[in-house]
């Protein structure tokens, strides 16, 4: 049994410690690097950079696919594939329809077709969505890690903030802009 006197000692201890964690912790302080010039500028990092893994806060807009190049990809709202459609379909076809890019917007549902899994992706028309076909096998954490398509679509939740890489495919039954082969990022850039 403990004395009262012990009991309180533990307890300022206990206290002190946990108030020096917090400070650490929530040190707000720039942190300036020694040598700058000995630093690579963006430009200069190499392709090997592991993909998938967040810089200040966004993810870079490369595919996050290990087997693609590590090029830059256009990035696109759901909105503007949805105007560019509705202004002209054959400019837009020529623009999207084969090509890889990533589409960002806000998540309208996830959806099942047979063996199919589609992202539902929100556009300036409350109507009408841009419609993403997501591959079986989804890159679900950094180093390329996989899983299947129904445990990364369970991370997805409506209202969500979400971006997509695909390839264009077109325009689906009622002017619905589809994609085709997508992995979902996490989350939009």
């Amino acid at each position: 049994m403990m004395s009262r006197l012990q009991q309180t000692l533990i307890a300022i201890v206990a206290v002190v410690v946990i108030g020096m964690l917090w400070f650490v912790g929530n040190d707000k302080g720039d942190i300036v690097p020694v040598d700058t010039a000995a630093a690579p500028s963006e430009a200069e990092q190499p392709a090997s950079v592991p993909r998938g893994i967040p810089r200040n806060g966004t993810l870079d807009p490369i595919s996050i696919d290990p087997n693609r190049s590590a090029d830059l990809l256009p990035q696109y709202p759901a909105d503007a594939l949805l105007d560019d459609y509705r202004d002209n379909a054959g400019a837009a076809d020529d623009r999207y329809r084969g090509k890889y890019f990533i589409v960002e917007g806000v998540a309208s549902g996830i959806r099942r077709d047979a063996a199919k899994v589609f992202l539902e992706i929100r556009t300036n028309d409350p109507g009408q969505v841009v419609r993403a076909d997501l591959l079986q096998q989804q890159i679900c954490g950094p180093a390329g890690r996989t899983c299947e398509v129904e445990a990364r679509a369970t991370m997805v939740r409506r209202g969500q903030k979400v971006a997509v890489e695909c390839t264009g495919a077109g325009l689906g039954e009622g002017g619905t802009p589809l994609l085709a082969d997508c992995l979902l990022r996490g989350g939009a850039n």
